[in-house]
């Protein structure tokens, strides 16, 4: 079905990063550490940009984002961002205040410390990790952040494989090396008073994928087939060997985050692992979940809540935090996740 397997796969993975679904459902968080991409430089001049990079990521004036590449004066894409998106002016929640923190969980070490800076203001930051149901009771957190407090032993460990996501993690380690990044498990401090879990369980997870006849082989062909339907217009040779210059020229890491960009910017469109219904578990169901808890912490009375999940969820998310809670978009912000230049000499 896929013409082209290393393109269409490495879409599916990183289509994953903006849902959500990565190691963030193994609680011995990876010892991740960023690659210093300072060290690489550009030696040569390099083959021209895919048309991917020049032509993706435009979105139209009236279009929302919540992931963006920014460009320069030249139109050469040379950052990533991610949007932080303030509703208000509800009826039903007054002088309530939502924001929307996208998340690509992959980063630069910069870009999780101005997120943790960012967290300390809120009154409730929800966030997303697909969580065995006894963890959720035991209050235990992601990740090994710097200043953890709980963590699971060896001997109590869940890991990825009980929720059918070890090759995606497996794909995913290698990402983190290619891109020179930071996994956001070791970037972000879980730990904090005012995070509060708002996702399935693992049980609720596994139940509703059964329930609507969910697999991720099955999301992976069809991610793969329309991958190879969308490459027939988009000179898919060219971009084969693109990736292939990618992995051996001297500024490869800026080269293979670039290719990643322009993947992620598709999280605008709402549409990844959406069955016929257009409905899925990991995006639907997930945010249905996570706006049962926004609504006990507002009827709670907090004034300022965040929601920090995989930008793949906000198309979905923002419509029904307008339609269902009555908020109105006041402002965005954006912050920059990587970049995808090599700094001048």
């Amino acid at each position: 079905m896929a013409k082209y397997p290393v393109l269409t796969a490495s879409r599916f993975c990183v289509l994953m990063l903006i849902a959500g679904l990565h190691s963030q459902v193994s609680w011995a968080a990876p010892q991740a550490t960023a690659t210093q991409a300072a060290t690489v430089t550009q030696k040569a001049a390099a083959p021209a940009e895919t048309q991917d990079e020049t032509e993706s990521a435009e979105a139209d004036e009236d279009s929302l984002e919540y992931v963006r590449i920014r460009r320069n004066e030249r139109r050469l894409a040379v950052a990533l961002e991610t949007s932080v998106i303030q509703f208000g002016e509800s009826t039903k929640y007054p002088n309530a205040t939502i924001d929307l923190i996208g998340a690509i969980h992959l980063g630069e070490p910069q870009y999780y410390k101005q997120l943790n800076d960012k967290f300390s203001d809120y009154d409730a930051l929800l966030f997303e990790a697909v969580m065995p149901e006894e963890a959720v009771k035991q209050n235990f957190r992601p990740g090994r952040a710097k200043g953890a407090g709980r963590s699971l032993s060896e001997e109590d460990e869940w890991t990825e494989a009980k929720v059918g996501l070890q090759a995606i993690s497996v794909l995913q380690l290698g990402m983190k090396d290619a891109l020179g990044l930071e996994f956001q498990l070791a970037g972000i401090d879980y730990t904090a008073r005012n995070f509060v879990h708002a996702d399935m369980t693992q049980e609720e997870f596994e139940a509703s994928m059964e329930r609507r006849g969910e697999s991720f082989s099955e999301m992976l062909l069809r991610e793969m087939s329309k991958a190879a339907v969308q490459q027939q217009d988009k000179n898919p040779m060219a971009q084969q060997l693109d990736l292939m210059f990618s992995m051996i020229l001297s500024d490869r890491i800026y080269r293979v985050r670039r290719i990643a960009a322009v993947e992620l910017a598709k999280a605008n469109e709402g549409t990844a692992f959406a069955s016929e219904d257009g409905t899925s578990t990991i995006i639907t169901e997930r945010n249905i979940k996570a706006l049962q808890i926004l609504s006990r912490e507002l009827k709670a009375g907090k004034k300022k809540i965040g929601i920090f999940y995989g930008a793949g969820h906000f198309p979905d998310m923002e419509e029904r935090i307008v339609k269902e809670f009555g908020f109105k978009r006041q402002s965005e912000e954006w912050v920059t996740a990587w970049q995808l230049r090599a700094p001048k000499e």
